[in-house]
């Protein structure tokens, strides 16, 4: 992938709209940019240099090998988000891999110190890194509430109104993407496989959801979105 294309692919975001091509290129060197396909496997090596990633396109599924060598989903990655090494603190090393899940992703990865460097020469781009990180953090934290304060019908609900908006659906219906599994759904709100099948089912009956040729369709988003209002 030449540097021109490159430039495209990360200026094209909001976050990098006030960077020049010469701030841009220092950031994310071209190997570190990659394209992959539906079903590959990208893996996370242990780095010394903190490290960002950038998706600029497709979805991604983050997830953990545990010391039972069970897979558990950390998080969707959507078109847009940046994740890793977001903060300004260590983190810890984990055995982490992404697999993709859309037809294709293209990823960028850059390294903490390029940024910051970056973000000392140009102020204005430091306050857009921080307002950006901050709503990311605001997400993470309002996930938390969710999961401590809301009842799992609510936290199901939710996880597919983040989805819709994701997709920027405002009407009309929603087809629940068939990456998304039921023990992804029961791992992302925090409770069992068998309770997801259970409120799946529930909100079948009430014409919520529909389930046509093997589909799950939210059949009205706005009046699915309200339904969150009635639900404890």
């Amino acid at each position: 992938m030449n540097s021109q294309l490159k430039y495209w692919f990360l200026h094209d975001h909001k976050l990098f709209k006030s960077l020049s091509f010469s701030e841009v290129n220092a950031l994310c060197i071209m190997k570190k940019f990659q394209k992959s396909k539906k079903s590959e496997i990208i893996e996370l090596p242990y780095s010394e240099r903190d490290r960002i990633f950038f998706l600029k396109k497709g979805i991604l599924k983050l997830i953990r090998i545990t010391e039972d060598g069970e897979e558990v989903l950390q998080d969707i990655i959507q078109k847009g988000d940046l994740f890793g090494e977001i903060g300004f603190e260590k983190n810890s090393t984990e055995s982490e891999f992404m697999k993709v899940v859309s037809e294709e992703a293209i990823l960028c990865m850059f390294y903490r110190d390029r940024l910051e460097e970056i973000m000392l020469q140009k102020p204005d781009f430091a306050l857009t890194y921080i307002k950006f990180i901050g709503f990311q953090f605001t997400k993470i934290k309002n996930s938390y509430k969710n999961i401590l304060f809301k009842d799992a019908k609510t936290r199901l609900i939710l996880l597919f109104i983040t989805l819709i908006e994701s997709e920027k659906i405002n009407q009309g219906e929603f087809i629940i993407p068939k990456y998304l599994t039921q023990k992804d759904m029961a791992q992302l709100i925090c409770t069992t496989r068998q309770t997801v099948i259970s409120l799946l089912n529930e909100l079948q009956k009430e014409k919520f959801i529909l389930n046509e040729n093997n589909k799950l369709i939210i059949n009205d988003i706005e009046k699915f979105k309200k339904l969150v209002e009635s639900v404890k």
